[in-house]
């Protein structure tokens, strides 16, 4: 909606002129706007700054300050890498490697002899 825009800028439209007739809170506001704009455009027009008008600012020593942060902070990022890693595995590989002697296929009468004992004695 360009009403609202239209209110703070001082241009009036249709739109705009229909709603403030028919709105009184916004029409008060409108009110206030239009003084303000007028009070500023006053200031413009009779307030011009000195010549020898100068604000100074206060000098920030950031080069100092970036050192003294980055000697403080280097050395605990380090700490915080190093400390927060896990234990590596343990890499013994022997049991994977080693050669495992094939398991023999046991006999029908061994089978039977586990299901059977006391039948089948080997």
């Amino acid at each position: 909606m360009k009403t609202p825009r239209a209110l703070y800028a001082g241009t009036p439209s249709p739109e705009l002129e229909a709603h403030l007739s028919a709105c009184e809170e916004c029409r008060r506001i409108a009110e206030d706007l239009s003084e303000i704009r007028e009070a500023f455009a006053l200031a413009r027009a009779r307030w011009a700054p000195s010549p020898g008008f100068r604000v100074l600012l206060p000098a920030v020593p950031w080069r100092g300050l970036a050192a003294a942060a980055g000697l403080l902070l280097i050395p605990l990022f380090a700490w915080a890498a190093l400390s927060g890693r896990p234990p590596e595995p343990a890499r013994n590989l022997e049991p994977i490697l080693q050669t495992r002697s094939p398991n023999p296929i046991p006999s029908d009468r061994e089978i039977l002899a586990t299901i059977f004992p006391e039948v089948l004695r080997p």
